[in-house]
């Protein structure tokens, strides 16, 4: 009956947006058992039609393949994607009009998107219906590894705008997914209190949200103990998972925390199941590359730039898009049974100081120093080669010993001074997010 009613929500929403989900999660419910030859099987056919179609109805693709001396019959196998040029945010930004296909289908089909910007100023780009329908069926079949179906009560932590919120569709979304939302934008102690009354009394099924933001709340709530929240699960995206952050989180909801990964620019890339040994890539939709800094493909296990292939993006493609972030893809095979290949986002490529001798210090290198300390956040910036400010959002239990050992623990390479500041909240970026790492010096010199 429950799933009955969810798919009837679903079509009711695709009927409302003019999309087709329903028939693509079908789809993909089948398809997350396929072998893996049959899974790469199915990607190089949609890589190659894709690659096709770009020549052929994108100026843009069509100049940048004969530039590189290369044509669509030649990409036989996924080795033959490293001779296609690495596309990157200011290529998007130059190049916007010359990436939509020639010939584009009414403006009903095709929707305006921009990027979050959070390091920049935001990138317009456009993304067609039949694209999103199949973003939005993976994105469902994700949650429902945890047991999710459309029409469950689930409380909301994200960052949306006052005209998004005024909007019909919006309510109309918030009503059908039965939606109590916090947002980030207006995050405070009297908001949260009152999230979390509400929370308290609807008793929501399942909690999402941006990973940062929600370890806030749910430090609040640990604070609170007066409000019993325990939902089935916690759904954490939008920005890097923290190990603290998933222990924070786990402990104040008393439930399984599964991280998602995604970008506006191609929507759910990557989510956990039950297991937690990674995040199986929706391989049916996005071919993944892990490369280094010559934009070549490493071994799996090692790190590197994340490129993905959005392989519905006919209206405006994007094709080996530097997202901005770094990953490794893993050698296990999970065992929950699906073959989807496993990744392990790192962080953000933006989130690293540059050292005086030429290394760099990134989000990684910071984790652990934090992990058990009584603080709900934090951000390392670097203002100079000689000054480190470490901004800390302390709740009870903090003293000074713990600022001597976030300062004797956090190496560097090189002598600058670090120095603890006590604040109130840090405040997050034009996107909603907290950047944990900053370099002052970097955005000087760039």
């Amino acid at each position: 009956m429950h799933q009955t009613i969810s798919d009837l929500l679903i079509l009711i929403s695709d009927s409302f947006e003019n999309r087709t989900v329903h028939t693509h999660k079908k789809y993909l419910e089948k398809t997350q058992w396929l072998s893996r030859k049959d899974l790469e099987k199915l990607q190089l056919k949609k890589f190659k039609a894709l690659l096709v179609h770009a020549y052929s109805r994108v100026p843009h693709y069509h100049e940048c393949f004969k530039e590189a001396g290369f044509h669509p019959a030649d990409f036989m196998t996924f080795a033959d994607a490293e001779r296609i040029p690495i596309l990157d945010r200011s290529t998007v930004r130059t190049n916007c009009h010359s990436m939509l296909q020639v010939g584009n289908p009414s403006s009903r089909d095709i929707v305006n998107w921009t990027t979050s910007g959070t390091t920049a100023a935001p990138v317009e780009f456009c993304r067609g219906k039949t694209d999103l329908s199949w973003a939005v069926a993976a994105e469902l079949r994700g949650y429902g590894w945890a047991g999710y179906r459309v029409g469950d009560r689930v409380g909301l932590v994200w960052a949306y705008g006052a005209d998004r919120t005024r909007h019909f569709k919006f309510k109309l979304e918030k009503s059908l997914t039965r939606m109590q939302l916090l947002n980030v934008y207006t995050m405070s102690e009297d908001s949260m209190n009152k999230f979390a009354t509400k929370l308290y009394t609807s008793r929501p099924s399942f909690i999402r949200g941006y990973s940062g933001a929600l370890n806030i709340f749910a430090t609040y709530l640990l604070c609170n103990p007066q409000f019993k929240i325990t939902p089935r699960a916690v759904f954490t995206s939008a920005s890097t998972l923290l190990p603290n952050y998933r222990k924070t989180i786990e402990r104040a909801f008393n439930a399984k925390v599964y991280d998602y990964y995604g970008s506006n620019e191609v929507s759910h890339i990557a989510a956990q199941c039950g297991q937690h040994p990674g995040l199986h890539i929706t391989e049916e939709n996005i071919y993944l590359e892990i490369v280094n800094d010559k934009g070549q493909s490493v071994s799996p296990g090692e790190e590197g730039r994340i490129l993905v292939t959005n392989l519905n993006s006919y209206d405006m493609p994007f094709i080996r898009y530097d997202i901005g972030d770094l990953g490794k893809i893993l050698n296990d095979t999970c065992s929950c049974g699906r073959k989807l290949a496993l990744l392990k986002p790192i962080g953000r490529t933006y989130e690293y100081f540059v050292n005086r001798d030429g290394s760099f210090t990134c989000l990684k290198d910071f984790e652990t120093v934090f992990e058990g300390l009584p603080i709900s956040e934090f951000q390392v910036v670097q203002k100079s080669f000689e000054e480190i400010v470490v901004r800390i959002v302390p709740v009870e239990g903090f003293t000074q010993a713990n600022s001597e050992f976030i300062r004797k623990n956090i190496r560097f390479r090189g002598s600058a001074q670090i120095n603890i500041e006590l604040v109130n909240s840090i405040p997050p970026e034009n996107s909603g997010k907290v950047q944990h790492v900053v370099s002052e010096l970097r955005s000087t010199h760039s």
